[in-house]
């Protein structure tokens, strides 16, 4: 949700100063060659976000037992 109100914040912004929405593609074009690191980091980070949550759902739905000692 906070990411799509930022989203709309910054297409309004940049509407306002240039009076037309900016476009995806030649924002990656304009990177040039630096495109493929862009890309490498986002997919790395979205790669840990996925391992992150299936981690925690997986934690949820098959708890480990924990054994009680008495000493």
């Amino acid at each position: 949700m906070s990411w799509s109100a930022a989203n709309l914040f910054a297409q309004a912004v940049y509407i306002g100063f240039n009076g037309v929405p900016f476009d995806g593609f030649a924002m990656i074009e304009s990177l040039g060659n630096w495109y493929y690191a862009v890309l490498i980091v986002e997919v790395a980070v979205w790669m840990y976000v996925t391992v992150y949550f299936a981690k925690r759902i997986i934690s949820k739905v098959n708890p480990t037992t924990q054994i009680q000692v008495n000493h």
